[in-house]
């Protein structure tokens, strides 16, 4: 664990990033290293994490240590609180998934990201900073295959709303971060011990959200060209509706249409809407 820091205004503005040992999150910390944040970096190993970082080593379900870690930067004022850590969470749905597999996600996903920003929100408050969620397309959009990633992503969203409100006037900005597809280890769930008994129990059927996330994910935008993507949008004024992918406004679009409609749910896979 890191030394608890001194409260200065002369050190660099503080940026703070879960899941930063891989993917968006690893990404995230380097190009806020190299626009002079001092970062604290927290993923379950941060053996991967940016070595310039203040790393801590941290599961955002621990919440004991979670909240030990924000006291030791109290009173110092943060610009940046990226809630990013998450999970692709085992694959599957409503009928062939486990209490565990669902609560894994939500535990995850949705308390682990609000646990991150209700922490840290005093030192946004202090910096007049911004509070940035990592959801997913998916929160707005069909996948079956994808239950409990859908479902706590669509949950996250949720709560973010209300938060927008509470923030009016306060000085914070809250982004909610909907991105399409970018490329990252969201597939390999064998780094979690907990993804084997949930595999295991949701038998070996092809799911169709899997397969295409598979398939696609070579062809996916890097994670280092999207965080660099996501600062430059923060530094210019970044919308609370995150889409930063375009062709997911289609998608969206098209599964409204038929909830309006009263069709089907729209399952688009790539497909145009």
């Amino acid at each position: 664990m890191s030394s608890t820091p001194p409260a200065s205004s002369s050190l660099p503005a503080l940026a703070i990033v879960t899941g930063a040992g891989s993917g968006i999150g690893l990404a995230l910390s380097v190009g806020l290293l190299k626009r002079g944040f001092d970062v604290v970096a927290i993923d379950r190993d941060t053996s991967t994490a940016d070595a310039r970082t203040r790393r801590y080593s941290l599961d955002v379900r621990d919440a004991e240590g979670m909240a030990r870690v924000a006291r030791d930067f109290a009173g110092r004022p943060a610009r940046y609180v990226f809630a990013n850590a998450g999970i692709g969470g085992a694959p599957g749905d409503a009928l062939g998934l486990a209490d565990e597999a669902w609560q894994w996600a939500w535990d995850v996903n949705f308390l682990g990201a609000l646990r991150t920003l209700r922490l840290w929100w005093p030192h946004l408050l202090a910096g007049g900073g911004k509070a940035v969620a990592t959801l997913s397309a998916a929160a707005l959009t069909s996948f079956p295959g994808a239950g409990p990633y859908r479902a706590s992503k669509a949950a996250l969203l949720a709560a973010l709303e209300g938060l927008y409100y509470q923030a009016q006037g306060t000085g914070v900005a809250v982004h909610a971060l909907c991105p399409g597809l970018v490329r990252s280890d969201i597939l390999d769930l064998q780094r979690y011990p907990e993804a084997c008994p949930l595999l295991a129990a949701s038998g070996t059927l092809p799911n169709p959200f899997a397969v295409h996330v598979e398939r696609a994910m070579p062809y996916a935008e890097s994670a280092v060209d999207f965080a660099d993507r996501v600062l430059q949008g923060l530094e210019q004024g970044a919308p609370f509706y995150w889409l930063t992918h375009p062709e997911a406004r289609a998608w969206i679009d098209a599964r409204h249409r038929t909830i309006e409609q009263n069709r089907p749910p729209f399952n688009d896979f790539g497909v145009p809407a």
